[in-house]
């Protein structure tokens, strides 16, 4: 973790706290770990559903009662941050996530494996706006895009190994069993040991009352229309998710290990770029910077569901890896950066997010049963573009003021 700080330039830690700096290290290494093992058996669930016999419209209503779970409980989970703390909450999620998967052994059917995604969400639900509120708390305010850089780098790092992983599973035993399931239990029983080992160093939070709580800055338009950007970006990342593998396994008869390397081609462009896009985040526009991003990513996703070759697909993927590394830090050190309850803004701004998981698994699955799989890719940036016209008034509002 030092050498990832030192990556970052962020030496400004090493002047923290040495519980604040624990901290940091614990909720970076959980985010790695947790992301992993979750990342590997949506993989699996996915990549293999055509073959199990699993519809389109199932696996869509699947993954968007993962991000339903995850809708409901991270705006509660970030209030009861603010009011009770943090570890508590995040200690019981991951302990919860690292039992769940046994699950399937004991009821060996379908339907299991959407219960055991279901269930995984409400641990994420928990895990993600109350981890993410403690790193916003660790360094100033000039210090957050690169701090939440290396936390995307984690995030991605383990999303690019979770599908591999995945993948390499189904390979080795011809389906969902045994290694697929244990995946989501190791990742999620070294996040308990993280956050675990956080809980020793890290002070105890005050709780605090109904009438010390500032909430989240509704009347401010800015919060709002990045709520709006938020939710279009991630209804494009949930198509992604839950049906790139199936686009890559129809249009170029690629799966296992193949398919994880192209699925996973956008996050090592994320990984790669971000130690400069963070480091912009800190020192530009932060709402330009998440505008430009999350339009690139837009443009991107519609070119997937056109007829391309396989070395055009992949200048898109690159593509949309860059849009994500510019929009990924800036987003979230805005969002942190607009109030002290960070718990509660946190909470809501990855409520909006959960928001488009939910939806956008649902719309892209029935829009490719009844039409085809590009129709999926072409509605979902069509509704992200338009989520972003509130952003881009605020920036051309910015530039007739100056």
């Amino acid at each position: 973790m030092k050498r990832l700080f030192n990556y970052f330039r962020l030496s400004s830690l090493d002047q923290c706290s040495e519980s604040k700096r624990r901290t940091a290290q614990g909720v970076l290494g959980s985010a790695f770990f947790s992301t992993l093992g979750v990342g590997a058996f949506t993989f699996a669930l996915s990549v293999n559903a055509q073959s199990a016999g699993l519809s389109p419209s199932w696996l869509g209503l699947a993954f968007s009662g993962y991000f339903l779970a995850r809708l409901v409980l991270a705006p509660l989970a970030g209030y009861g941050a603010d009011f009770i703390g943090a570890m508590p909450l995040l200690l019981i999620a991951s302990a919860a996530g690292t039992a769940i998967p046994t699950l399937y052994y004991f009821f060996p059917i379908n339907e299991a494996l959407g219960i055991i995604q279901i269930c995984m969400g409400f641990c994420a639900g928990i895990i993600k706006p109350v981890s993410m509120s403690i790193l916003g708390e660790c360094v100033p305010q000039n210090k957050r895009g690169r701090l939440f850089g290396a936390y995307n780098t984690c995030l991605y790092t383990a999303l690019i190994f979770g599908p591999l992983a995945g993948g390499a599973a189904i390979n080795i035993q011809g389906g969902i069993n045994t290694l697929t399931l244990a995946c989501p239990c190791i990742g999620m029983g070294l996040t308990f040991l993280f956050f675990l080992r956080a809980k020793f160093v890290s002070p105890l939070h005050t709780m605090k009352s109904a009438k010390d709580k500032e909430g989240p800055p509704w009347r401010n338009i800015t919060f709002i229309a990045l709520l709006l950007a938020v939710l279009g970006r991630t209804m494009g990342s949930s198509v992604i998710i839950t049906f790139l593998p199936r686009l890559i396994n129809e249009r170029f008869g690629l799966s296992g290990i193949l398919a994880g390397i192209l699925f996973a081609l956008p996050n090592i462009i994320i990984i790669i770029g971000m130690p400069v896009t963070s480091k912009w985040a800190d020192i530009r526009d932060k709402t330009g910077l998440t505008f430009l991003g999350m339009g690139l990513c837009s443009a991107c996703l519609f070119g997937f569901g056109q007829s391309i070759p396989l070395w055009f697909f992949a200048c898109l993927s690159v593509t949309m890896g860059l849009g994500s590394a510019l929009s990924l830090p800036s987003s979230m050190s805005l969002a942190v950066d607009m109030g002290s309850s960070k718990g509660s803004i946190m909470g809501i701004f990855l409520g909006a997010s959960n928001l488009g998981f939910v939806f956008g698994p649902s719309l892209a699955g029935f829009a490719a049963e009844y039409g085809g799989i590009s129709d999926a890719f072409e509605l979902t940036a069509l509704f992200g573009g338009l989520c972003l016209l509130p952003t881009f008034l605020i920036l051309n509002k910015k530039l007739n003021v100056e």
